[in-house]
């Protein structure tokens, strides 16, 4: 059994895309539309870093189950 090593992890963009929203929400309430913007735009990058993530790990587990499948199948023949 091969075991990959190549993770890529979701938590911490994730958890940076809520810290952004947080000072988003923080910004819009002293009115610093500014920083408010930026933060949203930091919430945006790490949200898709998040679905990359995600994406990747279901490809992972789709191959990986695959391959499970293959291997079962030869070897009940």
């Amino acid at each position: 059994m091969q075991i990959n090593t190549s993770v890529i992890d979701y938590a911490y963009p994730c958890m940076m895309a809520e810290k952004a929203l947080k000072d988003l929400h923080e910004a819009m309430l002293m009115k610093q539309y500014d920083a408010a913007l930026k933060h949203a735009e930091e919430a945006l990058v790490e949200v898709r870093l998040t679905a990359a993530a995600i994406r990747h790990e279901k490809e992972q587990n789709s191959n990986e189950r695959d391959r499970t499948r293959t291997s079962t199948v030869h070897a009940h023949r």
